[in-house]
């Protein structure tokens, strides 16, 4: 049975963790720096959260809680669960979580991305109440 775990510190297990993970949900971005990891752990909005398998980390989240002008909102970045433990529950026992958190902190809404080519993932949003938005997703990239 996976259990979700709240990071309250950057250790080299977690960094190890999330160089095996992120990698799956994009190879072409670096694995973050401790500092960087370090730095997440420290924001007060954000939540890095662990899928546990016995002593195996097979999962991985992040949740952003912020306040704009309308809402209280939760973002949900970077859900990624191991090839290995895929199509167990994993991905439902994560994001449940973050929304059992962001509750928590007063999110009144959550949003979440997903690439169209992840489709287990966007299978499991809508089953778990996500509606898909008519949206235009922008980015820049800063120097």
């Amino acid at each position: 049975m996976v259990r979700i775990e709240v990071v309250e510190e950057a250790t080299s297990e977690v960094h190890a963790a999330l160089a095996h993970l992120l990698p799956q949900l994009n190879p072409e971005l670096p694995v973050p720096t401790m500092e960087r990891l370090q730095a997440l752990i420290a924001d007060p909005s954000v939540t890095l959260l662990l899928a546990m398998d016995g002593d195996n980390v097979v999962g991985t989240s992040t949740l952003i809680v912020y306040t704009t002008p309308f809402w209280i909102k939760a973002r949900l970045d970077e859900v990624v669960v191991d090839e290995s433990a895929r199509g167990k529950g994993v991905g439902a026992a994560l994001v449940t979580a973050c929304l059992d958190i962001a509750r928590q902190k007063g999110a009144q809404v959550a949003e979440l991305q997903s690439g169209v080519f992840r489709e287990a993932a966007n299978r499991l949003y809508p089953r778990m109440g996500f509606k898909l938005r008519e949206s235009n997703v922008y980015r820049i990239v800063l120097d």
